[in-house]
């Protein structure tokens, strides 16, 4: 299916171009422009031993024309007798020539140029429509993430398998819609319609989510993402026994349950794992919809010797008892009566008031509840509170529960976000043992709660940050060496009156915060295919057509007032690797998908920059305005300028393409 797939990405994509150079040549036969050359794709410049030569795939001359097919796919063009990009690489036009486009009125000449765009323009339409015909999947509009460290989720108005109907008053078949509404309308919230599941009810009601400062894309976006599959890796399913034969998993099987617990997403792929021991049965999936098929495997998954929620790393606690730094809405904390700025520092058992030396603490009291009040002492305003609070079960980790709260290291009550960001960042330079695990090696050879650490080694190997800094970023890069390997040695380097002293351990695979580990990644969740009857195809093909216009407009609206970045665009490799995916979902979805490039190619087409359509259409209304040419000196240094410009963007777009798809793996 892989060679379908890519042949009619190719295919779609040819088509496309190969529309907007026709559109071009159409209108340059219908006013009588005589045309040398129509090329889809470029020529391959191979260096021979005497010179330069371009080579396409297909020449064929018919007519006064030679039909080309280049072997760079990115792109066409028609060569017109009379017309250049590049002026002053021209001879004079023949007045007496009425196949030279210089010999062309305003109107001919508008018609040649905006021939592209208006084929482009038309094309989306019917594709738009076409793909209604076939079929359409989209991004499903249900939420299936939310931040924990957003404002969504401090507001808890909206929950993990909500369906978004309606975002500021607009329908909503796309999440996608949703993210767009965060950039381009404005403000620091979007108002959402939502349908929900309540016990056998299903309810609709409105709810407002406030906006975040996205750290990835640096926008202010909705701080959930979509539905989605959890997929095994390729480096995960290798592992898998060939004895299970055609039950083997393979890369990009879904993984759907694990130990019969259902997986909504990718926090819950990996908490369930974590809390995984030994042996344990995964539910997969293989295929979409009604092609798909099911199966349980048996499975030991790897283990490392910590996990993101672990009360102690290494048997060592790195950050002290925490301030409260915000609650959501409804939860633990909030119904205790908590506040914003409280400081935890201790619990009171049978035996009395027992204080915190750190987080760790801290986690294990919470954990060790089982889910049972406990009474925990806060320190706010300078006094010593005791607050009654029942902790709730973490929902992707059986058997540790939480406070429903976000904590920092320090107070943070009146702080800025730029003053909390520097605190961090002051928090960070230093490396303290807060506290040490009961019981464990580091404790019994001597090492304390409140030891300032100033080096790690990993396997003898000392850990630093690039720059030679030993700090709190360096510590971790140390542990994540460490965590895969089997009996790896870790040192910890401790400041004494006396002098620095060593403390060593060997990691334990089964030691108390352990845990699974599988290799999985995400793949959004599309809706079944939607399809109309023709009548209704032709409303949404209109619809789409001017949705999508709009999106781009103010997409580019937005890279001049610099809401979106430069580095946010795609070019062929994004374009592509999206059109492989899209693919996969359906003819239906590839064909709406291309109708977008389509739109997306007689907009940019349509930019004043004189080496586009609309660049060239300009010109030639500036010189019918003026009634005269336009300088040629003066038009080579545009030409030469605009070319820069436009080689450069598109050498930097591929460059970032490379980046995003490979590096950064947006895509």
């Amino acid at each position: 299916m892989t060679i379908i797939y890519i042949l009619q990405v190719l295919i779609g994509f040819g088509f496309v171009i190969f529309i907007h150079e026709m559109g071009h040549f159409l209108a340059a036969k219908r006013v009588g422009i005589t045309c040398p050359a129509f090329s889809i794709g470029f020529p391959l410049p191979v260096w021979t031993p005497k010179g330069w030569k371009a080579y396409n795939i297909f020449r064929y001359t018919w007519r006064g024309t030679e039909y080309r097919l280049g072997w760079v796919p990115f792109g066409g063009y028609v060569q017109m007798r009379g017309q250049s990009d590049a002026p002053g690489k021209l001879d004079d036009a023949q007045k007496e020539d009425p196949s030279d486009y210089r010999n062309k009125t305003y109107f001919q000449k508008t018609q040649v140029l905006l021939g592209g765009v208006t084929m482009n323009a038309i094309t989306a339409i019917i594709f738009f429509i076409l793909a209604f015909q076939l079929g359409v999947t989209f991004i499903e509009p249900t939420v299936g993430m939310i931040d924990s460290a957003s404002q969504a989720w401090v507001d808890n108005e909206i929950k993990v398998g909500d369906k978004v109907l309606e975002v500021n008053g607009r329908e909503v078949v796309d999440f996608e819609d949703v993210v767009y509404a965060g950039i381009f309308d404005g403000g620091d919230s979007v108002k959402l319609k939502i349908e929900r599941q309540q016990g056998d009810k299903t309810i609709q009601k409105f709810v407002t989510l406030s906006l975040d400062q996205d750290p990835t894309f640096g926008l202010k976006l909705p701080a959930i993402k979509a539905k989605h599959r959890v997929n095994l890796t390729a480096e995960e399913a290798a592992l898998f026994a060939d004895s299970l034969g055609e039950s083997r998993p393979r890369d990009g099987d879904e993984l759907v349950a694990v130990a019969g617990r259902p997986v909504r997403n990718i926090y819950d792929a990996i908490g369930l794992i974590e809390s995984s021991r030994g042996e344990i049965e995964l539910s997969l999936r293989r295929g979409l919809d009604e092609d798909a098929t099911n199966w349980n495997v048996k499975y030991t998954p790897r283990r490392k010797f910590y996990s993101d929620a672990s009360a102690f790393t290494a048997d060592v606690s790195f950050q002290p008892p925490v301030f409260v730094d915000r609650l959501q809405k409804g939860g633990a904390a909030d119904k205790a009566g908590l506040q914003a700025g409280d400081h935890l520092v201790g619990i009171v058992e049978a035996a009395g008031v027992r204080r915190f030396n750190s987080f760790g603490d801290l986690t294990a009291a919470i954990d060790q509840s089982g889910g049972n009040p406990i009474q925990l002492v806060v320190a706010r305003d300078g006094k010593d509170l005791r607050v009654n609070i029942t902790p709730e079960p973490r929902e992707s980790r059986p058997g540790r529960f939480a406070l429903a709260v976000g904590v920092a290291p320090f107070d943070p009550k009146g702080l800025s976000p730029a003053q909390m960001q520097e605190e961090t960042v002051k928090f960070n330079s230093k490396v303290k043992a807060w506290g040490i695990r009961p019981g464990s090696p580091l404790l019994a050879q001597g090492m304390k709660p409140g030891d300032e650490i100033v080096g790690m080694k990993v396997n003898g190997t000392e850990v630093k940050q690039p720059n030679g800094k030993f700090d709190r970023d360096a510590v971790q890069n140390g542990l994540l060496e460490a965590a895969f390997v089997d009996n790896a040695e870790i040192t910890f380097e401790v400041q004494r009156d006396d002098g620095v002293k060593a403390f060593t351990l060997k990691v334990d695979m089964l030691g108390p915060d352990s845990a699974g580990f599988l290799s999985v990644a995400t793949a959004e969740q599309r809706s079944k295919p939607v399809t109309y009857g023709l009548f209704e195809s032709v409303q949404q093909g209109f619809y789409h057509s001017k949705k999508v216009g709009y999106k781009i407009l103010m997409t580019l609206a937005a890279l001049f007032s610099g809401r979106v970045k430069i580095w946010h665009l795609g070019g062929p490799v994004v374009i592509a690797k999206r059109s492989y995916s899209l693919a996969q979902w359906g003819i239906g979805t590839l064909v709406f998908f291309l109708a977008f490039i389509s739109i997306n190619l007689a907009i940019v087409n349509l930019l004043p920059v004189p080496v586009l359509d609309g660049g060239q259409w300009l010109i030639v209304t500036i010189e019918a305005i003026r009634g005269k040419p336009m300088p040629e000196k003066a038009m080579t240094w545009v030409s030469a300028g605009s070319t820069l410009l436009v080689v450069g963007l598109m050498l930097f777009v591929l460059g970032n393409d490379i980046v995003t798809v490979f590096i950064r793996k947006w895509v």
